[in-house]
């Protein structure tokens, strides 16, 4: 025990001894305490680490829906404090980078929303995420870089599924509606595929039907276009009869003319036959005695030219009546020509809207039959007979409207002859009453006067000239009448003899249009033929049409359903802002730690604190003079035991010292009692593994010691697991006294190695402590039997102890 104390004397006794040992026990923790600290929390201030953003992109539109995601990324970033995110332009990054501000450079490209938009294209293509990093400035701000970028992408990703989610969201909802709406038509066009189905029977009836009426059709037009030959025949013979009408009123006129002169003549006879008679009457008293042969001869000569005039009247009354009663007769044949070429026309007029309407549905039955070539077939037909009956009615219409209007003409001006014709015969018949009694007179006035000649010597004479007097002024009274009336009597005998002329041009128009209307009867017979002939054609496919039918009403029906179910998958996959999230990161990481560590420092902590150990141990057997006696004259046993006790001492003192600095910095510790634990014991373990290769080996063993740090250091698995090492250091790993010093201090601070790793780590270190304690008892004991107790390469060190010879 005196060589023990004595050690511990010399030690305090040389004070640059005493401080270098002093010294050296803060070594563990200086060395663990610093670069703890310095790396402590280095992801926790990752959000100091300078990264620059340059957003290129441009915005693009998808779905009808504006994408920039160039734009998201951005704001997605302003909200994350990962990283130091600063959002500069392309040059200002490139400098900062230059100028090693930036660790890392994060370009968003222009085309970076439209790469984004191709996702459902053929050919899409990937979207771009440029980082820049500069390792040479430092690995780890570049690794710290790299797991913000990689985080980055993971938003980005997300951020487009999102937007496309969204995008087809809408979409859908869209979808549904048209669904819901196509359900509904598709049970609509399975109704009307029934009705229609129904109405093809009721069509095919109407078909056979048209065909029916056709063929008559055909037969009738047939028998016009025969009879359309005797209609002109009788035509020609109305259009003579009407010449001959012409040519007896210009006689008439032209004979009516000359009668204004003879009335207005035999009117002024009149007036003079009257102012003689009553001169005959004022003379009849004294032509008793004076009456001679040639007054005699005169009167009668007088009296026969008066009554050859009266019968021309009369003759020309008569005439005039005739003409009447001839005019009538005619306006009355060519009303009834115009009713029954009315009726013709009306015939003739093809009305083909009915059969249009029953060939539309009877096409659309058939379900065979695609829809456009229905389409196509449908308006072929219908254009065709569209188009002939148009054409024929139109021909129709204009021939029948031309002879319409001729005989139209024709009726108004026999119509306005007869009105004529019976006013001069009403005229005539009044001027013949008159003349008839004035003819009377004349005879009276003839035989009157034959009587007094026979007996002029008669006094009775005055009397009867009396009364001749009185019929004269009546006689002359009716011719003055007649000669007021007679002009307009004679207009409108000429304006009856016009019409005439207009009558008999008309009705040779109307003969001159016979054989243009007889080619459009033979034109309607031959179209009625061709439609006979389709509708014969249509009636033999009209089975193929229903059959068609009963395949557009089972396909209408399945379409139907088809559409209602997918109408209600549809509805349930409205997507709400939830969805779209989780459609967008359907997935989400729970941490369930098996073990806590706080932070990068707490997870260095063991394998610093082991290392640091470790190289005071070896610094204390490098500056203490391990192999100086203190006490000469002693045993190998009191040499060993003072080295165990200054040995013991110190690493107590190092794993004391560094193990109550990391609880005082911070290092959050699960197991008080493990951590000192295990700090003491791998303190011990290292100090006399150092110390037996120092003293046995001296220098040589010391540089042996440096080697199994250096091997500690790739082999115990401090830094990254061992799985990712190469297999020298895994075969070495369990051979390492720091790969379970390791192990206990991670049980100790955060647990997760278990207490059966612990306690082996615990006892493996104590082996190791306890053999090579033994081993350096071995190795003194030899040295001391040797003579090589206090001989040291040392020598420096050796000289610090110079006093101890003194």
């Amino acid at each position: 025990m005196k060589m023990v104390k004595q050690e511990f004397v010399n030690i305090l006794k040389n004070k640059v001894l005493l401080i270098s040992v002093i010294a050296i026990t803060f070594i563990p923790i200086l060395y663990a305490g610093f670069f703890s600290k310095s790396v402590w929390d280095p992801y926790g201030r990752a959000k100091d680490l300078p990264v620059a953003v340059v957003n290129e992109d441009k915005p693009v539109e998808m779905m009808g829906q504006d994408i920039n995601v160039g734009e998201q990324v951005v704001d997605q970033l302003k909200k994350n404090h990962d990283l130091k995110w600063e959002f500069v332009s392309a040059e200002e990054a490139k400098k900062g980078m230059e100028d090693l501000y930036y660790y890392m450079i994060v370009t968003i490209p222009k085309d970076f929303s439209k790469d984004a938009t191709t996702l459902l294209d053929k050919d899409p293509k990937k979207m771009e995420l440029t980082y820049t990093t500069n390792g040479s400035l430092n690995y780890i701000g570049e690794e710290i870089s790299q797991i913000g970028a990689t985080t980055l992408e993971a938003q980005v990703r997300e951020s487009v599924t999102e937007s496309y989610v969204e995008a087809l969201n809408e979409v859908g909802k869209e979808a549904a509606k048209g669904m819901d709406q196509a359900s509904d038509g598709a049970n609509q066009l399975a109704s009307g595929t029934v009705q229609l189905e129904n109405g093809l029977l009721q069509y095919t009836d109407g078909v056979s039907q048209a065909a029916s009426g056709s063929s008559q059709l055909a037969d009738g037009t047939s028998e016009l276009a025969s009879n359309i030959g005797p209609l002109s025949s009788g035509v020609g013979q109305l259009d003579s009869g009407a010449s001959e009408l012409s040519t007896a009123l210009n006689t008439v006129n032209g004979k009516a003319q000359p009668l204004n002169s003879k009335v207005t003549a035999l009117s002024a006879g009149l007036n003079e036959l009257s102012r003689g008679s009553k001169e005959l009457e004022q003379a009849l008293q004294n032509v008793e005695n004076n009456l001679d042969a040639t007054s005699k001869e005169t009167i009668q000569h007088n009296l026969d030219q008066a009554e050859a005039d009266l019968d021309k009247v009369m003759t020309d009354s008569k005439i005039m009546e005739n003409t009447a009663i001839e005019s009538g007769q005619i306006s009355n044949d060519l009303q009834q020509v115009s009713t029954q070429l009315n009726e013709l026309n009306a015939k003739l007029v093809i009305d083909s809207s009915s059969l249009q309407s029953q060939i539309t549905a009877s096409v659309n039955q058939h379900e065979g039959i695609e829809a456009a070539t229905k389409s196509q077939l449908i308006a072929d037909i219908n254009g065709q007979i569209a188009a002939f009956e148009a054409a024929q009615n139109a021909k129709i219409q204009s021939e029948t409207a031309a002879l319409s209007a001729n005989i139209q003409q024709a009726t108004a001006s026999a119509e306005k002859l007869a009105i004529q014709a019976k006013a001069l015969s009403e005229l005539a018949a009044g001027i013949s009453a008159n003349t008839n009694n004035l003819k009377n007179g004349l005879n009276e006035i003839e035989v009157g006067t034959n009587g007094l000649l026979a007996v002029v010597d008669l006094p009775p004479l005055s009397i009867k000239a009396s009364t001749i007097v009185r019929d004269l002024d009546q006689a002359s009274a009716d011719l003055t009448l007649v000669s007021m009336e007679l002009p307009t009597a004679l207009t409108d005998v000429n304006q009856l003899a016009q019409g005439g002329n207009q009558l008999s041009d008309g009705l040779g128009q109307l003969s001159a249009q016979m054989p243009t209307l007889s080619s459009g009867v033979t034109q309607l017979n031959s179209g009625a033929a061709q439609l006979n002939s389709g509708l014969t054609e249509l009636t033999d496919n009209s089975p193929q049409l229903m059959s068609g039918v009963d395949q557009l009403e089972d396909g209408s029906t399945q379409l139907a359903t088809a559409l209602g179910e997918a109408a209600a998958m549809a509805g349930k996959a409205n997507l709400g802002e939830k969805n779209i999230e989780m459609f967008a990161a359907p997935t989400d990481l729970e941490l369930k730690e098996y073990s806590h560590v706080s932070n990068y420092g707490e997870a260095l902590s063991p394998y610093i604190m082991s290392l640091a150990l470790f190289v005071g141990c070896l610094v204390f057997n490098f500056v203490f003079p391990i192999r100086k006696v203190s006490l000469a004259g002693q045993s190998a046993r009191n040499w060993w035991l003072s080295k165990v006790a200054i040995g013991f001492t110190v690493s107590t003192a190092m794993a004391v010292i560094e193990a109550t600095l990391m609880l005082a910095i911070g290092l959050h510790v699960d197991n008080i009692g493990q951590f000192y634990l295990m700090s003491f014991i791998s303190a011990w373990a290292y100090m006399f593994l150092v110390m037996f290769f120092a003293m046995t080996f001296d220098n040589p063993g010391r540089f042996v010691s440096m080697i199994l740090l250096v091997l500690q250091l790739g082999g115990a698995g401090g830094t990254f697991p061992m799985p990712l090492t190469n297999g020298f250091f895994n075969a070495i790993h369990p051979y390492l006294p720091m790969s379970y010093s390791i192990y206990g201090f991670r049980e100790a601070i955060s647990g997760g190695i278990g207490a059966p790793m612990f306690n082996k780590s615990v006892l493996i270190l104590s082996i190791i402590f306890v053999v090579f304690v033994i081993l350096l008892g071995c190795s003194m004991k030899w040295l001391q039997k040797h003579q090589l107790a206090g001989k040291s390469e040392l020598d420096n060190n050796q000289k610090l102890l110079a006093v101890e010879n003194q």
